[in-house]
């Protein structure tokens, strides 16, 4: 505007020719995108306004499952199956059956301990890879069966678990190994090969106390968070002697320490989906399913089992609202010298209320 003021009453100055086209051009460009946006200003206006509609749905839901979340259950029913029937083997630790309840004795926060009382009931199956072989000097490893339970609890934190357990049970014919498994081998749509469970280990009462200390960092955080822990754990009894130190990294969707579903903790409701590799190293001073009992066996068939075992785990979580899920693919090596590595599955659904 002030060089319009300057030349309104004289000619103007003679532009360069050159100057004028480019000048032209850069006119025509600017005219250009002006149309263009006054064109499209409508669609980016609704654009907007759509973009602001999502936003406030997803943070509609947002405020819907923070309040589920807040409003937690105190108690926790689950039910746990280990078999090898899934991997084509039928050997070794064959079957582990477990029911347990857990509750919520006190919710935690950042100055205060997540304390959490279990207690569970368990059956779990050992048999020679050959199940049918009637010569006991030529099995692997004993049969033996155990039927007990375990009280057990855990103080959580932000970043470590303190899991102190109790075992208490009986090996040998009362804890219905057998007929456990001779009843499902019956099954005309299982097979025929009914195992002989010839020299068993004996009946004799067994306890053990098991200690865990998990310490956990975070090193990403949601939706795809990554998660390291390790677990130093010890036990003591007249069923195992060990110490076991194991490595774990979680992946996926998954809720701090005190409320995921990683280690069964309750006071949370929001979902998670992740999944966990784990690698363990144990040194073995006893295990009463192989050599008998601590104090003295005479059972038929015993075996020492070798000092040094790995353990690989992968598994697969879920929590949906008020269930639990888990999948879990469970590698070990040999555990004596006439035993290879075993496999086997385990399958896990939980319930709070």
């Amino acid at each position: 505007m002030a060089s319009d003021l300057c030349f309104s009453r004289a000619s103007p100055p003679k532009l360069n020719p050159l100057f004028e086209a480019r000048n032209f051009k850069i006119r025509s460009i600017l005219t250009r995108i002006a149309d263009h946006f006054h064109s499209t200003n409508q669609f980016v206006l609704r654009l907007i306004l759509g973009c602001l509609c999502i936003i406030s749905t997803f943070g509609c839901l947002r405020a819907q499952d923070e309040a589920v979340t807040n409003s937690h259950y105190t108690n926790l029913i689950e039910l746990r199956h280990d078999n090898d029937f899934p991997v084509f083997t039928d050997r070794y630790y064959t079957t582990g059956n477990f029911v347990g309840w857990r509750k919520l004795l006190r919710q935690g926060n950042d100055s205060t301990d997540q304390i959490q009382y279990r207690l569970y009931l368990i059956q779990q199956l050992y048999t020679p890879a050959d199940i049918i072989e009637t010569d006991i000097r030529r099995f692997d490893r004993p049969f033996a069966g155990f039927l007990g339970f375990a009280n057990g609890i855990t103080y959580a934190n932000a970043r470590r678990l303190i899991d102190i357990k109790v075992e208490l049970g009986l090996s040998g014919p009362p804890s219905g190994g057998a007929f456990i498994q001779e009843a499902f081998h019956s099954a005309p749509a299982v097979s025929s090969r009914i195992p002989t469970w010839l020299g068993q280990i004996k009946t004799a009462a067994l306890g053990n106390i098991y200690g865990r200390y998990t310490r956990e960092w975070q090193w990403q955080p949601n939706p795809f968070s990554v998660h390291f822990a390790v677990t130093p754990e010890l036990a003591f009894g007249n069923r195992d002697i060990y110490a076991q130190q194991e490595a774990a990294f979680y992946f996926g969707r998954r809720n701090p320490l005190q409320t995921t579903s990683a280690y069964q903790q309750l006071g949370s409701l929001q979902n998670e989906y992740f999944f966990v590799v784990r690698l363990a190293y144990r040194y073995i001073l006893h295990d009463a399913f192989q050599e008998g009992d601590l104090i003295g066996d005479s059972s038929q068939f015993l075996i020492q089992p070798y000092p040094n075992m790995l353990i690989y785990k992968f598994e697969m979580n879920g929590r949906i609202k008020r269930y639990n899920f888990m999948v879990a693919y469970n590698y070990a090596t040999e555990k004596n010298r006439r035993t290879f590595a075993h496999l086997y599955v385990t399958f896990s659904i939980a319930k709070t209320f």
